[in-house]
């Protein structure tokens, strides 16, 4: 007995032995110590900074930033969140440091879906390579997509648990699906959950089909009457994150919509609730860029490629006369990519060898899986190409629901990602069965040669002969060369041609390559077919030729140079001589506008260590981004008053940071006289333009009612002061002998804020489009701002009990399978198949 569990046991600890190991060489600088350094989490760190450390001083849950954007709430950000079940996150990862836990679950999840399937263990070791080195994954990985990437890895075990249940295994299949569904929706990139509920749409379609041929339509329904119930309870563990979120998204530019009516919403660009279409098609595929799966550099790979001294720039640059030093360090970071995407940090490469299998399944795998499967696919592709087939994409942003809510169709790729190395396995594993008699697979083989090698071919003879341009429609690499060479065409044309040549290089290279690994993988097959390679070989052969083919990739994008030491890593969040200066200030709220940044609204490092009129987040409150439109942008001096700037950093005379203290800031808040009343949100914003927000309020005539009847102004010694700040109170002390409006420079945001005169309720008016107004009786008070959304509170209650219920369920379903498995003995456990 004991003998017969090592049988079945060992060769899953060995393949994870094998990822562990991948993992850790592929990351191998982390074993020095080493710390990945990637911009998105660096922006991430900024935005949360204030947050974090206030949750650190204090043990409460910040739900509010100042951080940012002059204030919006933290949920995107960073929310602590009692998810017990989230426990189960953390044994997966074996505590392993970052990046190697990404490259490890990854592997692990497709693995996992692999066995399920009754795959052979050593093919399902080949497919879990290929997925988590698909070249998606690690380049988001150097990103900083985190949450992207967790989610992706848990794609497949909530296949594979879809699949447990459709197999009558109700009770472990569908706490399988609900743990890993959870752990995917507790990541928080709804776009990836989005997806995933695509794949098993489809799977659902096909499992209908099934039973009606199969004339087991009664387990079908139970089984998935199983599914949606342990799919909804998988939200339950999620709810504050949702919820909160749901709200939250009402009222920023993704979900919600702005009240300004411009051109863009009359020309149909805007989507009622949804992102604008040019802002969310930016990054669409290109149709034939569909072939970087199987040729990484067909469209130059990224915008920074290092070409090399060997390249035409090169030998051009140092020709007209640049230092090599110069004309090197210039090669290194090379716009190579010439694609209609506005930049990319490289292609989506799923492995030549990898897709030489896939094309194989498609005449191999004769179950009727085969074809949600292709259908997945198809989608995922046809779903990147993004506005390159508008009349499908543009149907489907508009009727799909919350599907406007998303932008960078690329995502969608995560599609045939995951279907790629699942049916190239699957073909794989049909090989290694001998499942098929010799003539017909070497008919199959050859076929499937003529194909993938014939298109590498031709991208060679393209490469040559002119076929494709490849110039980028708006290509700044040339746009760089005419600014630069402005009084020498020549020169110009040398450069561009020089350009060109570097790019139909890279094709060329590139296809060569995976012409090689295309013959490799099918010289493979073809001696295992007729027993001139022994199995064991074959497979290692295949592993090897699959990790080295991706490995190479892989490592142009995600390599030691996106590592560096823990003390250059925290360097990057040292404070300047010039935020140094700053925080010497007492006041402990006030803000700052870099407009030493590039984009000011693109910049999270001034978030890292002030209250920032800027910031970085994809999802800013659409009150807040229509000021930066149509104010802030123009330089309103009066709105960045009014937004309480007290510092502006700025290029002093030499270029070097410096700053200017703003005597115009009217701090955090201030009473007022008078009344400008606006028919409408464009009237509003419009009277921002001349106003004296010391003294007049802007307010918008659908919030007369609020005002009606009351009387007000100020008097010569009539104040407010801030008393005691915090994430999410804040008190103020208030003095003026008669009724008062006042204003407070905190940004409007109704799901939540509430203010409290005396210990009384009071009322918060929207003023000035996006701040509060107070109506404040006479005399001397007490106020109180509490921000305290029924969506977080209850929201964590149902949070914490329902993931604690998810652990006496999985607890519950494993103690079931284990009695099962005493009971039948490990002899006679053969996994059920439907293919």
């Amino acid at each position: 007995m004991k003998s017969n569990w090592l049988k079945i046991i060992l060769p899953h600890v060995y393949a994870i032995l094998i990822f562990l190991a991948l993992a850790f060489l592929f990351c191998s600088p982390v074993m020095e110590g080493m710390e990945l350094r990637q911009t998105d989490n660096i922006a991430w760190k900024g935005a949360q900074q204030e947050a974090s450390e206030y949750h650190h001083k204090t043990g409460i849950a910040p739900l509010w930033t100042n951080s940012m954007f002059s204030g919006m709430p933290t949920y995107l950000i960073m929310m602590p969140i009692k998810n017990y079940a989230y426990y189960i996150h953390n044994i997966l990862t074996l505590g392993l440091p970052k990046p190697v836990d990404f490259m490890f679950l990854g592997m692990l999840g497709f693995y996992f879906l692999l066995s399920v399937m009754g795959f052979r263990t050593w093919v399902s070791v080949i497919g879990a390579i290929g997925f988590a080195f698909s070249s998606f994954y690690p380049i988001s990985i150097a990103a900083g997509h985190d949450t992207k990437i967790l989610s992706m890895a848990y794609m497949a075990p909530v296949i594979a648990g879809i699949i447990i249940t459709y197999r009558g295994r109700l009770l472990l299949g569908g706490i399988i699906t609900s743990i890993m569904l959870c752990m995917l929706i507790a990541n928080n990139h709804y776009q990836i959950v989005y997806y995933t509920l695509i794949i098993a749409l489809a799977m659902g379609i096909g499992y209908l089909v099934h039973a009606i041929r199969s004339g087991t339509l009664p387990q079908f329904i139970k089984a998935t009457l199983v599914l949606i119930a342990f799919g909804i309870f998988s939200l339950l563990p999620s709810t504050v994150s949702l919820w909160t979120t749901y709200e939250y998204s009402q009222y920023t530019m993704r979900g919600g919509h702005s009240e300004l009516v411009d051109e863009n919403a009359a020309a149909g660009n805007k989507t009622k609730n949804g992102l604008d279409k040019d802002y969310a098609f930016r990054w669409s595929m290109g149709i034939m860029e569909t072939f970087t799966t199987l040729v990484p550099d067909l469209y130059g790979g990224s915008n920074g490629e290092n070409i090399g001294t060997s390249s035409k720039t090169y030998q051009n640059l140092t020709a007209i006369g640049n230092p090599p030093a110069q004309a090197e360090q210039f090669t290194q970071h090379f716009p190579l990519y010439w694609g209609p995407q506005p930049f990319t940090e490289g292609p989506v490469y799923f492995g030549a060898a990898m897709m030489f299998l896939f094309v194989l399944s498609l005449f191999v795998i004769k179950s009727w899986h085969k074809w949600w499967m292709l259908a997945v696919a198809v989608i995922g592709l046809v779903l990147a190409w993004g506005n390159h087939f508008p009349a499908f994409n543009y149907f489907l942003f508009d009727h799909l629901p919350m599907y406007n809510k998303f932008r960078a169709p690329t995502m969608a790729l995560v599609l045939p990602m995951l279907i790629v190395p699942l049916m190239g396995c699957w073909a794989l594993n049909e090989i290694v069965q001998e499942k098929y008699n010799k003539a017909e697979l070497l008919k199959v083989l050859k076929n499937t040669f003529y194909i993938t090698a014939g298109l590498c071919a031709l991208f060679i003879l393209a490469s040559w002969g002119g076929f494709f341009e490849l110039m980028a429609p708006n290509d700044q690499m040339k746009a760089q060369y005419e600014q630069i060479f402005a009084k020498n065409p020549e020169v110009i044309k040398q450069m561009v041609d020089a350009m060109v040549a570097d790019r139909a290089a890279a094709l060329r290279a590139d296809a060569f390559r995976s012409l090689v690994l295309v013959a490799l993988i099918a010289g493979f097959i073809w001696m295992l077919v007729n027993q001139k390679l022994k199995l064991p070989l074959f497979l290692f052969l295949t592993a090897l030729v699959v990790t080295v083919d991706l490995f190479q990739v892989d490592k142009r994008y995600l390599n030691k140079d996106n590592f560096s030491t823990v003390a250059d890593y925290s360097n990057i969040f040292a404070p300047s001589a010039v935020d140094l200066a700053i925080k010497q200030d007492p006041d402990p709220y006030y803000r700052v506008f870099n407009v030493m940044s590039k984009d000011p609204f693109s910049d999270a490092l001034t978030s890292y260590h002030h209250k920032s009129i800027g910031g970085y987040h994809a999802a800013k409150l659409n009150l807040y981004q229509d000021l930066i439109e149509h104010q802030i942008y123009k330089n309103n001096i009066q709105v960045l008053n009014m937004l309480n700037a007290k510092y502006f950093i700025m290029p002093d005379q030499q270029g070097q940071p410096a700053y200017q203290q703003n005597p115009g800031a009217l701090g955090n808040a201030w009473f007022v006289n008078g009344i400008t009343w606006a028919d409408n949100a464009n009237a509003e914003m419009s009277a921002l333009d001349h106003f004296n927000p010391k003294d007049t309020v802007v307010i918008d005539k659908r919030f007369e009612n609020n005002l009606k009847g009351y009387t007000f102004g100020k008097d010569s010694t009539s104040h407010i002061k801030l008393t005691e700040y915090g994430l999410n109170t804040l008190k103020y002390t208030s003095s003026n002998k008669q009724n008062g409006l006042a204003v407070f420079s905190e940004i409007y945001y109704p799901a939540g804020w509430n203010v409290y005169i005396d210990g009384k309720q009071g009322e918060i008016i929207r003023v000035d489009y996006a701040l509060r107004g107070v109506k404040i009786p006479a005399g001397d008070h007490n106020i109180e701002m509490r921000f305290a959304p029924r969506s977080y509170y209850v929201g964590s209650m149902i949070t914490t009990y329902s993931s604690i219920v998810m652990w006496i369920l999985l607890i519950a379903a494993l103690a079931i399978e284990i009695r099962k498995k005493l009971k039948a003995g490990p002899a006679n456990d053969t996994a059920k198949k439907d293919n």
